[in-house]
């Protein structure tokens, strides 16, 4: 059964949607004002509201701006009522997010109507979630089985080694199983992180209202140094390769969960290094106007199309992953993207075949004082 709620101001119209409602066999809920419905909503999770526009306390424009800020009520469908016919109202109503319109006096059967067509394709949109997520999942298991079972494998290997031979290794090759014992750690480490910092993504444990009311002003010169060096550990197929800072507002200060944006920036540079020939530096320039800080990461790398791009930023997916014998969850960019918009910043990818790959980020620039 679906759950409906209807804000209206006006009583017994309002008594009369919900007395229809009930008897076409929905669940329904009722709120006198914008405010009311709001709440209402975010409590009650209802598949569809009904809204007046012009109500006391908080009008139905208000109302939908402030349903479309939160997750849980962002994506319910809203159907606005209004006496207004003029185009104008319609129009501010859809751009604002509104999923239809209907001017009173109305007749029941084009509120059923307009009821159906959105709860319809609210169910085809959840379908759709629904197949994705399957998928996502599959490419999880996949992946993450993948990822883990190689360096756990690999650490094992080299401990039985390590144990076996241990009284006629000399300290040259004693080195060399360090090294390689090092390398899967922080492999598994990386892949960890990745997972963790998707977490708390996903249950808003990380997002711009934690990092607003508990982020810590740091200069963002820092923020990069830890970056650099984390880079470092995160990129399997360039261990050697070089990045050039350059460093014109070396005092400029971002609010920010360091450890998150740290990573975000590394694993930016990790892609750098990987996808850039020996020899060739990835090259970072930072700076500060207009109230913003810029990050512009570039690599010499092959550069990639707008579908390639497009899929980079998808989660648990990889750019010719069996050709670059990529390794990796596939979550780098994805993660940088969502990490940087949960410091109220945006992240840019410039790339064509050929010609390496740019990304520039923007973060809010914090002024002391």
């Amino acid at each position: 059964m679906s759950r409906i709620l209807v804000i209206e101001d006006e009583p017994n119209l309002r008594k009369n949607i919900l007395d229809f409602l009930e008897l076409e066999g929905f669940e329904v809920l009722e709120a006198a004002d914008g405010q009311l419905g709001v709440d209402c909503a975010r409590e009650q999770h209802p598949d569809l509201i009904i809204s007046d526009i012009s109500m006391p306390n908080m009008d139905g424009y208000k109302a939908l701006l402030e349903l479309r800020k939160h997750e849980s009520s962002a994506s319910i469908p809203v159907i606005f009522l209004s006496a207004m016919a003029d185009r104008s109202f319609v129009r501010h109503g859809m751009e604002l997010g509104a999923d239809d319109y209907l001017t009173k006096p109305f007749s029941y059967p084009e509120l059923l109507a307009a009821i159906q067509a959105r709860l319809d394709r609210r169910v085809a949109a959840q379908n759709i979630a629904s197949k994705e997520l399957e998928g996502v999942k599959k490419r999880l298991a996949r992946v993450v089985s993948h990822e883990m079972r190689t360096p756990i494998a690999s650490i094992l290997m080299v401990q039985n080694l390590l144990s076996a031979q241990l009284d006629s290794l000399e300290t040259h090759e004693i080195r060399d199983i360090l090294e390689s014992l090092q390398m899967g750690s922080y492999r598994i480490y990386h892949l960890a992180e990745q997972l963790a910092l998707m977490t708390h993504l996903d249950t808003n444990t990380l997002s711009q209202d934690v990092v607003s009311e508990f982020g810590f002003a740091t200069p963002i010169w820092t923020v990069l140094m830890a970056a650099v060096n984390l880079s470092r550990r995160f990129a399997y197929r360039n261990l050697t390769g070089g990045i050039q800072v350059d460093d014109r507002d070396k005092a400029s200060l971002v609010i920010c969960n360091t450890p998150s944006l740290t990573h975000a920036l590394a694993e930016i540079m990790a892609n750098g290094l990987d996808y850039s020939p020996a020899g060739r530096d990835v090259t970072v320039s930072q700076w500060a106007r207009d109230s913003w800080v810029y990050i512009s990461i570039t690599d010499c790398g092959p550069g990639m199309t707008e579908e390639q791009i497009e899929l980079a930023t998808r989660d648990f997916e990889q750019v010719d992953r069996d050709h670059n014998e990529q390794q990796g969850l596939g979550l780098g960019l994805h993660l940088a993207r969502r990490i940087v918009e949960a410091h109220m910043g945006q992240l840019e990818i410039i790339s064509r075949p050929g010609s390496g790959t740019q990304i520039n980020i923007s973060l809010p620039l914090h002024e002391e004082g």
